[in-house]
């Protein structure tokens, strides 16, 4: 194909280098250079998400309905939440968007997971003046390099401010346990390892994260099937969601369907077509069995 027939890119990505600061898990810049207007889904996900506009701000709301009342908010902090949130994405559009681990939510932002929004993302009250300046820093840095120096330090200054709050252990041991498992071990199995009950390992979880520990596990489980999902579309473009079932975790493939559906709104096949409006033409094609969704 000539430099002539090829199609224009829609997206300017740049991704800050791996542990970029403590507690973050990554950091990408993101610019719309040809971004058709439309609604995106923003799916759960067992890390925090936090946004720094680089324009007016960022639509997004818990429904549908709610976001015909938001207004652009160029701070954004979400939860651990456990149903697909909505953001109006426009065709010109930047910001800094870090997925933030939940166990280094007090550190960095100086509250537990567990007090974070999952339906309202407003974060300029609940972050306060030190996130606003950090945005207004941002909109007049010149490069995504010197944005990410920018929010490495600040996070740090941050950190070093609220002293790295300690966490229980058994906290932290359950947490990897669930994590290095994707999910799939047995919460009466983790709780029995790190040597509490599952009802005080529960208690741990809400109180620091808000979510229990069988729902961090979903959340995992969730977020490695649509790893794997995006990734067999753009390798091959096709799935197989029994497959997918098996390694994750699911029962079989219409149990994977059924909790898709109840995380992200939509079916398997569903959110491909809609995450993926390029795929045409058989570029994506459905597995013999269909996907029941």
């Amino acid at each position: 194909m000539s430099e002539e027939d090829r199609e224009p890119p829609v997206w300017d990505v740049a991704a800050a280098p791996p542990g970029s600061a403590p507690g973050i898990t990554s950091m990408v810049g993101y610019r719309a250079l040809a971004a058709p207007e439309q609604l995106h889904r923003g799916l759960p996900s067992s890390r925090l998400t936090f946004i720094l506009a680089l324009d007016d701000g960022v639509e997004a709301a818990g429904s549908e309905a709610a976001l015909e009342e938001v207004r652009p908010c160029p701070v954004i902090i979400g939860g651990l939440h456990t149903a697909a949130s909505y953001v109006k994405q426009r065709r010109t559009q930047a910001g800094v968007q870090i997925a933030l681990h939940p166990l280094a939510a007090r550190a960095v932002l100086g509250a537990p997971a567990a007090e974070l929004p999952v339906s309202d993302f407003d974060g300029r009250d609940r972050l306060g003046r030190w996130a606003i300046e950090l945005h207004q820093q941002l909109s007049e840095s010149e490069d995504w390099g010197a944005r990410f120096r920018l929010v490495r330090e600040r996070l740090i200054r941050r950190q070093d401010r609220h002293g790295h709050p300690s966490l229980r252990p058994e906290l932290l041991g359950a947490w990897n346990l669930l994590e290095r498992s994707r999910g799939r071990v047995p919460v009466a199995e983790v709780a029995t390892t790190v040597g509490l009950s599952s009802r005080h390992l529960g208690t741990l979880f809400r109180q620091e994260l808000g979510r229990s520990p069988k729902q961090v596990a979903g959340l995992m489980r969730f977020e490695n099937a649509t790893a794997c999902l995006a990734s067999q579309v753009r390798r091959h473009g096709r799935t197989d969601l029994s497959r997918i079932a098996a390694d994750a975790g699911f029962s079989d493939q219409a149990h994977l369907t059924r909790e898709f559906t109840r995380y992200a709104g939509v079916g398997p096949s569903a959110w491909i077509h809609e995450e993926f409006r390029n795929i045409q033409d058989g570029a994506y094609r459905r597995t013999e069995d269909g996907d029941h969704d």
